[in-house]
Order: C-alpha cells, then sequence, then structure tokens
C-alpha cells in the first residue's frame, strides 16, 4: 500500500472514531431491537380486531400444530380469507397510552330507556260546582284513568368499546395488557304491558341488547399479534348464531415520542 493511500485511511478513521465520541458525549439516542430509541418516552398502541368467519372456519384454522410462536401466520391466513370474500372484518378499534395509565375509546349512541312505571290507576276524587256541570261533562269513568308513567331510567351505550391498561416491561420488549373490548347492539324490544285509552294505545316495553365482550390480561411481544378469544355473534333475528365466530385479534405497538 503506498504511503499517502495509508496516511489518508488513518485520517478517516481517527475523524470517525472522534465523531462517533462526541454523538455519545451529547447523548445521541441509541436504538434498541425493536426500533425505537430506547431512552424516549413510551407510548403503547393497542389495536383490536373482531373478524367474522365460519365456525368450520375457524376448527380448520386452528387445528393442528402450531407453526409460529405467535399469531402472526394465523393473522395472515384470515386476512387472505378477507380478500377471498370468505370473512368480513366487523371492527377494528384503536388506543393509545401511556405504560400504567387507563384509557377508552369508544364510538356509541346512547339508548336512554324507562326502567320502572308508576302502574296505572284512576283519581281519587273528582269534584264539580254542581250538579248541572257533572251531567254536562258526561264524565266515563275509564276516560279519567291514568296509565302508567315511567319513573326511573336507565342509559345503555350502544356500539363499540375499548378500554386498556398497557405496562411496558423494562427492556420495552412486552406489554403486560389489561383490556376490555365490546360491541353492543340494540336488537329490538320486549313488551310487558299495553295501555289504551281514548288518546291512543301506549306500549310498556324493555330492550334488548345483543353484547359480545372481552375481560382478560394477556402479556404481548411489541408488534405481534395474539389471538385472545372466539365468540359467537348475533343472526338477524338478534339471537346468538353459533355457525359463526368472531376472532378477536390485539397487537401492541410500542411508540416512541418525538421521534
Amino acid at each position: 500500500m503506498k504511503q499517502p493511500l495509508l496516511h489518508s485511511l488513518l485520517v478517516a478513521c481517527f475523524w470517525f472514531g472522534l465523531s462517533t465520541a462526541q454523538h455519545a458525549q451529547t447523548g445521541t439516542p441509541k436504538y434498541d431491537p425493536l426500533g425505537e430509541f430506547d431512552d424516549l418516552p413510551k407510548q403503547i398502541r393497542v389495536q383490536v380486531e373482531f373478524i367474522d368467519v365460519s365456525h368450520e372456519q375457524l376448527t380448520g384454522l386452528m387445528f393442528g400444530p402450531k407453526g409460529s410462536p405467535n399469531d402472526g401466520e394465523l393473522r395472515k391466513q384470515v386476512a387472505q380469507l378477507v380478500k377471498d370474500g370468505k370473512a368480513s372484518i366487523v371492527e377494528t378499534m384503536l388506543c393509545i397510552a401511556r405504560s400504567g395509565q387507563k384509557a377508552q375509546a369508544a364510538s356509541i349512541e346512547e339508548a336512554i330507556y324507562p326502567t320502572e312505571y308508576e302502574p296505572a290507576s284512576m283519581p281519587a276524587k273528582v269534584e264539580f260546582k254542581n250538579k248541572k256541570e257533572a251531567e254536562a261533562a258526561k264524565v266515563n269513568p275509564r276516560d279519567l284513568a291514568i296509565g302508567p308513567a315511567p319513573t326511573a331510567w336507565e342509559t345503555r351505550n350502544v356500539g363499540p368499546t375499548l378500554e386498556i391498561e398497557p405496562t411496558l416491561s423494562e427492556d420495552n420488549k412486552t406489554i403486560d395488557l389489561r383490556f376490555v373490548p365490546e360491541i353492543v347492539y340494540h336488537v329490538g324490544n320486549t313488551v310487558w304491558a299495553e295501555w289504551k285509552d281514548q288518546y291512543g294505545k301506549t306500549l310498556v316495553q324493555m330492550p334488548k341488547f345483543y353484547t359480545v365482550r372481552v375481560n382478560t390480561s394477556v402479556t404481548l411481544a411489541a408488534g405481534q399479534y395474539l389471538m385472545v378469544a372466539a365468540v359467537s355473534p348475533k343472526n338477524k333475528d338478534g339471537a346468538t348464531d353459533f355457525s359463526r365466530k368472531l376472532m378477536i385479534f390485539v397487537k401492541a405497538d410500542v411508540l416512541s415520542v418525538g421521534r
């Protein structure tokens, strides 16, 4: 090797080492295996999916030995079913929280309905100024009856709701997640009584709701899918449809603030 070339290489190595040392002294963030900067604040983004498949498809997907340490491959198979029109994505919910803190995301309609009624009754006493006024009124006792009146109310949130409480490990690789994903449907009303008078008809009824919900705690590898449950959805009449299943997947990503 010629002397000038050797000298140039030595100078380049010196300046590269000096630049590296200066960056280390000024606190350049260290890059971790997950692709995140270790010394930046972290947040956790939780993604939950409800995917509708047939009962037979679920049995086929879950049959046999597992080919992966996580459910990423299973999620790919389900994605192919969706692409082929053999499955459908019912709902996807996302929510971000800091480690150790609770958060909630919801897309709801508030269904307000009566839960208690004052029963129908007759007035204790009806008074007229004189007999002539009473005869002119021609009162039918049934016309004086007072129908059932609601006295107490409740509110039910109809739609999807996701509650999360993630806790990030010290090495930023795993997340302990407590979460409650749920979808509530209003599927109809049940009539308990019927009231008729000269003004029309009133129904004493209560709403019927159908709920799919998971309430659990899991440990996740950051960025990897996990199928946490399979539940039965409702059919067109609002009853349980045992011929289909909702596969519920969850994934938690670690996000660095300011990156």
